[in-house]
């Protein structure tokens, strides 16, 4: 089953303008010259599988588990950075709730329905935020959560945009022309949701500095939630480049020096996973 309605179109016009607002005549000029659709597919059945992609020269297809692994991935995300930050032993680090978080996250993918999966406590539905009063660190991690969904579905607009303009690497292409293209389209994300932070924070008021952090561990955080979706299959595909490649080029397109607190923060967080996945890549790992 597929479903496409209007209230479909309409959330994913708010995921985007809510990444970058500074950019809303940009994404009505993209609409009326490609005319992305969106579907919904179903998560049971013969298309019960993470489903995130683009086709047919307009069709976004993904599921409800897509959506989730991005949202609770970055709740995970915020919780190794949490761990480290109250702990004043770096040798003595409690990753009890990163660890079950991880664990619901595994339980997620494999499951027939994802939302039978239970949430881990603190962590709210998708799109549910919590007020900043009760919960900073939970309405922190659900903003960010919504920059990294961002991320993912403008890299899929992009290979919309290459199959209408004809620039797109069709499936038997040489893997050096497809990887080239998903970088292509890693590129557009970071650079849509980065490339004005200077006129957001001059329209809204806020220090474009705390502005660029946001965004920058929202990539961030997209990054983590794709290592952990791809757990242990991190190396090159045929259509797909290395984790580790993609990662360094979000860095550079972002052009940060690794030395800001964003990068702080998403380090600690990636830190947290390498303890269970000694082998995972991540931004900055020597």
């Amino acid at each position: 089953m597929k479903e496409n309605d209007q209230a479909v179109q309409q959330a994913a016009r708010n995921l985007f303008l809510g990444c970058a607002p500074e950019r809303k005549a940009e994404l009505e000029n993209f609409w009326k010259k490609y005319h992305p659709e969106f579907q919904l597919m179903d998560d049971a059945g013969s298309e019960g599988t993470f489903a995130l992609e683009a086709g047919l020269f307009r069709i976004v297809r993904f599921n409800h588990l897509a959506m989730r692994a991005f949202w609770l991935a970055s709740f995970i995300a915020w919780e190794g950075y949490s761990a480290f930050s109250r702990s004043t032993d770096t040798n003595d680090i409690d990753l009890t709730r990163f660890r079950s978080m991880v664990q619901a996250f595994r339980d997620m993918l494999g499951a027939e329905d994802p939302e039978v999966v239970q949430l881990p406590p603190g962590v709210p539905e998708p799109g549910k935020y919590c007020d900043v009063k009760d919960d900073v660190e939970a309405r922190a991690a659900g903003e960010l959560a919504t920059i990294a969904t961002g991320w993912a579905f403008l890299h899929e607009l992009r290979h919309i945009q290459h199959q209408q303009d004809g620039t797109s690497a069709t499936f038997n292409a040489p893997s050096i022309d497809q990887h080239a293209e998903e970088l292509s389209c890693d590129e557009f994300a970071t650079t849509f949701i980065m490339e004005f932070v200077a006129n957001y924070a001059e329209q809204s008021g806020d220090a474009e500095d705390k502005v660029r952090q946001k965004r920058e561990l929202g990539v961030y955080f997209a990054l983590f939630a794709m290592t952990l979706i791809a757990a242990d299959q991190w190396g090159d595909s045929e259509s797909h480049p290395a984790m580790k490649i993609r990662i360094e080029e979000v860095i550079k397109n972002m052009g940060t020096e690794g030395t800001g607190i964003s990068d702080a923060i998403a380090h600690a967080a990636f830190a947290a996973l390498w303890i269970i996945y000694p082998n995972a890549l991540g931004p900055f790992k020597l």
